[in-house]
């Protein structure tokens, strides 16, 4: 598979082939990139092991779509269940990322803290990423083999 200047797979080609593959070997390159995504999942929870919260709103989506022109794996964390999360990840509304983030004491919007951001999916991304992106494109031409494609 060709590859732009940044790396990543080219996955125009891939997805149009998605489309000639049969339903069932689209649903086993999504299972397993779902069980690749798995040590990156374990990961983001280990570094967000302080939170109650955090670890248990994490999961990982595979992402197969025809659609979208898109293969990959996608790290994500419910904000209905740790609505926290991005304010610790350093994700704010403004985009930067300041190494801390201010909010009101229990709802008093009289008394305002600063708290330091504590990072967990990105550290993750990061240390894994390269891995993960030669594991799924390794899947996908596996899977492409398999559906006839050379």
């Amino acid at each position: 598979m060709a590859t732009d200047r940044l790396g990543s797979v080219t996955v125009d080609q891939l997805a149009k082939d998605l489309l000639r593959m049969s339903a069932a070997t689209r649903g086993a390159l999504r299972r397993r990139i779902e069980a690749l995504g798995q040590p990156l999942l374990a990961d983001a929870k280990s570094r967000a092991s302080w939170s109650t919260r955090i670890p248990a709103a994490m999961s990982v989506r595979p992402i197969a779509s025809v659609a979208a022109g898109r293969v990959g794996l996608q790290l994500r964390v419910s904000s209905a269940d740790a609505p926290h999360a991005r304010a610790y990840e350093g994700i704010s509304d403004a985009g930067s990322r300041g190494g801390s983030f201010r909010h009101p004491v229990y709802g008093n919007r009289d008394v305002w803290v600063s708290q330091a951001e504590r990072p967990y999916a990105w550290p993750a991304v990061v240390a894994m990423g390269d891995k993960a992106r030669q594991q799924i494109a390794e899947a996908a031409e596996d899977a492409a083999r398999e559906a006839g494609f050379r």
